[in-house]
This record gives C-alpha cells, sequence and structure tokens, in this order.
C-alpha cells in the first residue's frame, strides 16, 4: 500500500470504489451469519418438540441389538452418537432399568440423545472411569492411557446427593 500512496495511485483506488467493497462484503457476511443462526434456531426448536422420554429395561436381542422393553412393546434402540449406541451395548446395563430421551425414526427405532439408569426412582448419568489414570470416558472400552478396562460409574444426577456413587 506505501508503493500506491507514493505513486498516487491511492486516489484512483478510492474513486474506483476498491475501498469500499470489504465494508460490502462484511456487511452481506453479517446478513449470511444472521439468516444462519436463526436458521440453526429454528431447527433446534424443531428437533425439541419431536423428542420422546421412554422408560423401561434395557435388554439386548442377539441379532437386533439393545431393546427398551416397555410395558407394552420392545422397542429397538439406536443411538445418536457411536458413544451413546456402545453404551446401549454394555453388557453391565443388562436388564437395568432406563429412561431415554431421544427422537422416534421413521424406521421405527427410537434414536437415543440422553441415557439414564434408575434405581429407586432416581435418575443416574453414566461414565466410564480409569481410577489408574484419573481418565473420563464416554464409551465402554479401554483406557486411552493405559489401556486397562474401564469401570462403569453411575453418578446421581440429583445434585444434593453427592455421597452416592454406583460402580460395576
Amino acid at each position: 500500500m506505501q508503493f500506491l500512496k507514493r505513486r498516487g495511485a491511492s486516489v484512483g483506488l478510492k474513486r474506483a470504489g476498491m475501498f469500499r467493497a470489504p465494508l460490502a462484503s462484511v456487511a452481506s457476511m453479517a446478513l449470511c451469519a444472521t439468516f444462519l443462526c436463526s436458521a440453526a434456531v429454528a431447527l433446534r426448536a424443531a428437533d425439541k418438540t419431536d423428542e420422546q422420554t421412554l422408560e423401561g429395561k434395557l435388554i439386548l436381542v442377539p441379532g437386533t441389538g439393545p431393546v427398551l422393553a416397555t410395558s407394552h412393546k420392545q422397542v429397538p434402540l439406536a443411538g445418536r452418537n457411536h458413544y451413546v449406541f456402545k453404551t446401549l451395548e454394555d453388557k453391565r446395563l443388562r436388564n437395568d432399568e432406563v429412561r431415554l430421551e431421544g427422537t422416534m425414526r421413521a424406521d421405527g427405532n427410537f434414536q437415543v440423545n440422553i441415557l439414564y439408569t434408575v434405581h429407586h426412582g432416581e435418575l443416574y448419568s453414566i461414565r466410564y472411569y480409569c481410577e489408574t489414570c484419573n481418565i473420563v470416558a464416554l464409551a465402554p472400552g479401554r483406557c486411552v492411557c493405559c489401556q486397562q478396562p474401564t469401570e462403569l460409574q453411575e453418578i446421581p444426577v440429583n445434585k444434593h446427593d453427592h455421597q452416592v456413587l454406583i460402580t460395576h
């Protein structure tokens, strides 16, 4: 730019509108960002209206995978993420009472977004923990550090009860 100013070319660039272009592009980017944010909010609101909560017993059906056995029927399950599906397949949770939050898909599977275990009417979230390395994982498997199996822990959702921790 210094070279252009010495030659007197900056006056010509201003007249040609070269310095206004960045302002116009910034304004159009701001308009696009506003549109994208409002679309994302609308999609998230639509997703929340379709969300359901199911309760029942988590069972594993050979050849089918994880299924929620309710008082009325058996609902095949799918996970929103890989780690949710791996948690649904964890044999340590077999026959446990669970509360699942998610959406019913067109193929008849219930897509699980959030999984809780239920003990005596209380909700517990699930995590996998390596006591040796003090590392928490979201899915069952081996510790990323020491490669030892992780421990399934159920942590009370009730914030007042910090003393209870169920381990398997």
